[in-house]
């Protein structure tokens, strides 16, 4: 069963910052296209890492993050931590899903590493067993 995650951010996620996620998670992971440009995948010897799909613009943050069950902040409000930019729908203008194996030692270091790396929220919607 495959492991899935999701990453709300602010800027799409692109080719570049999934290449460079991957060397600094580990030098010998491979890259390679997916479906004509629909995204790309990362590789080692043993198999995939992490295939990641090109990011979708969203409509409504808001509706997105209540769907992944994550707090909706009205960015106006007084309660909305100024040094915390991903706790907002304000900045989460980005969908973008990732899969991997569900034990792969390095898919769930390389998808921390991708949301981090584009200050974005990282969701598992896959089976947490």
């Amino acid at each position: 069963m495959p492991r899935e995650f999701v990453i709300l951010s602010p800027e799409p996620v692109t080719a570049v910052e999934v290449v460079t996620a991957a060397a600094a998670v580990d030098g010998g992971l491979g890259a390679g296209r997916l479906w004509q440009g629909g995204g790309i995948q990362i590789a080692s010897t043993e198999g995939l890492v992490l295939a990641v799909l090109r990011s979708t613009q969203l409509e409504d943050p808001r509706e997105a993050r209540r769907g992944l069950g994550l707090p909706v902040t009205d960015p106006a409000s007084s309660d909305h931590p100024a040094d915390r930019p991903t706790d907002g729908p304000a900045t989460d203008r980005w969908w973008t899903e990732a899969y991997g194996p569900f034990d792969g030692p390095l898919t769930q270091a390389l998808a921390r590493r991708l949301a981090d790396d584009v200050q974005g929220t990282l969701v598992t919607t896959g089976d947490d067993r």
